[in-house]
């Protein structure tokens, strides 16, 4: 994560390596079908929770899937 960061920091500049206070409504509102949120996560980061909740709090809860993209998974991704 430590080179991650440095790499992102020396190609694209401090503001994409500050954590700012963020919201799922911002996320969203930020998001298109070509401008995905990608979540990088550090270990015990779990965002499953807050994902749910913000698909509840939009009745989209019947749509919403979620995938993670372990082994074999690509396909279906």
């Amino acid at each position: 994560m430590f080179a991650f960061t440095k790499y992102v920091q020396a190609t694209m500049g401090d503001f994409y390596i500050e954590s700012p206070p963020v919201t799922m409504e911002k996320l969203f509102a930020d998001t298109t079908c070509r401008k995905p949120v990608i979540f990088i996560l550090s270990q015990g980061a779990d965002p499953t929770s807050n994902l749910k909740k913000f698909a509840k709090d939009h009745d989209k809860s019947d749509t919403f899937v979620m995938l993670s993209l372990g082994k074999g998974q690509g396909p279906k991704a």
